[in-house]
């Protein structure tokens, strides 16, 4: 397992929920990291205008097993 801190911009749409939020991350994160990845937990930290920055941590699997 490898452990990720991204920083992403994201845009907002309205309305805004933290379910809708989260799987844009989820999908966003996916493409940064170029493999499906496990959000251990994120944080909103600042809105500008219509884009969001967002703090993640994720996990991805590196094929070994703990």
């Amino acid at each position: 397992m490898k452990l990720h801190f991204l920083r992403l911009s994201l845009p907002l749409s309205l309305p805004v929920s933290a379910a809708r939020l989260e799987g844009s991350l989820t999908e966003q994160v996916a493409q940064e990291l170029g493999q499906p990845a496990q959000l251990l937990r994120w944080s909103l930290t600042a809105v500008e205008g219509d884009r969001a920055w967002v703090e993640v941590v994720a996990t991805t699997d590196d094929g070994h097993s703990d």
